[in-house]
């Protein structure tokens, strides 16, 4: 059985939740690079332990545990936004993707 075509509002929903991901995944990407290739090169220890060690020991793993929880926080939000619009959409007459609104755990009757 072949699934339907996805809605506009479907394809709008995902096109956004890549931008997000591909946007945190950068700046996730970018804070490594900075660490692991620019800091070092600084010559910084701090208690005999080299700057790049507390770096990735403390700042990254937080910076990574404020991206998930960023990321969390902006799908919580559109998803919200578009759970409304799904509902608007569906009290207009001559909607034709009856169907597909109904697929987020309703049965039709």
């Amino acid at each position: 059985m072949q699934s339907p075509p996805p809605t506009p509002l479907e394809k709008d929903y995902w096109q956004q939740v890549k931008r997000i991901t591909g946007r945190l995944l950068v700046v996730w990407i970018a804070l490594i690079l900075i660490v692991v290739l620019f800091v070092p090169r600084l010559g910084i220890t701090v208690y005999g332990v080299p700057l790049t060690y507390w770096l990735i020991s403390s700042v990254l793993l937080l910076s990574f545990l404020g991206l998930v929880a960023c990321y969390a926080w902006r799908l919580d939000r559109l998803e919200s936004e578009f759970k409304r619009a799904v509902e608007n959409n569906r009290n207009l007459p001559g909607d034709r993707h009856e169907e597909q609104h109904r697929r987020g755990g309703e049965t039709p009757l």
